[in-house]
């Protein structure tokens, strides 16, 4: 029987090891930077397309849209994949706003279609909606969402940079918790209408560096990140203080979430 006994402690984030492959190699990297540009709204839609829209209008729907993921412990990535398919999509087609929960719900199921294994229940989102939204609204309008997108739904968020900024600089050793904190803080920022044009790479090398900054990890340097995410360390400085006052400000809110339960080692 002591043959099958297992000393194994799960951690909080059950997590594959890094494959030295993708964070080795910098045109992994790069590729990211390079591709970034295509996944940023085109412009403010607020004036020049959403004139039924309002940023707060856009604050709700997004922490709503948050809230669906931790209730369905939908993988880290898709609520930030969710959003940036909503901003793309309120960039390219004029909608009521009375709308907008509905094409939220659209965003997330797709989204949990491209990044995690199980597709979120159209009849959970229905739920989650007060059932002022149909499944057949939903059914319908994911081909809408598909087509004013070209198809184009696998973007690159914030959340894709934590793993391999951690990876490469040293000081990410220090604290564990660094990865964690990170990902909540960019689900954060992406509540924030404010920042829905502000490139992926300049969020979440503001998020590390404010998770850092919490957790007191002192040889966190700004240039460390930014020599690897191309971001200005002025520009980063802004966000960590964006980031911090946000923190300060939802700090009942801000607590980092649990990983989901039904996560497999990737």
């Amino acid at each position: 029987m002591a043959d099958l006994l297992c000393a194994e402690r799960l951690g909080l984030d059950r997590l594959a090891e890094a494959d030295p492959v993708i964070f080795t190699d910098r045109r992994v990297l790069d590729n990211l930077l390079d591709c970034e540009p295509q996944y940023i709204p085109r412009c403010y839609y607020f004036h020049d397309v959403q004139p039924d829209l309002k940023p707060f209008m856009r604050k709700v729907v997004a922490t709503w849209m948050m809230e669906v993921c931790e209730e369905e412990q939908c993988e880290d990535q898709v609520f930030t994949t969710a959003v940036n398919l909503l901003d793309r999509f309120l960039c390219e087609c004029r909608i009521d706003k009375s709308q907008l929960q509905m094409i939220a719900c659209v965003c997330l199921l797709v989204a949990s279609k491209v990044r995690q294994c199980h597709a979120l229940s159209v009849a959970r989102l229905v739920y989650f909606t007060d059932y002022s939204v149909t499944s057949d609204q939903i059914r319908q309008f994911e081909v809408v969402v598909l087509s004013r997108l070209q198809w184009d739904i696998s973007a690159v968020t914030g959340f894709d940079y934590v793993d391999h900024v951690l990876e490469r600089v040293t000081w990410s050793r220090e604290q564990p918790l660094v990865r964690r904190h990170a990902r909540t803080l960019v689900d954060l920022c992406y509540t924030e209408p404010a920042l829905f044009r502000k490139s992926p790479a300049l969020i979440a090398s503001g998020c590390l560096l404010a998770a850092a900054r919490g957790l007191k990890v002192g040889s966190a340097s700004a240039a460390s990140v930014c020599s690897l995410t191309r971001c200005r360390a002025e520009d980063v400085e802004t966000v960590v203080v964006f980031v911090e006052s946000l923190v300060e400000a939802e700090a009942p809110n801000a607590t980092p979430r649990p990983p989901p339960a039904h996560a497999a080692p990737a």
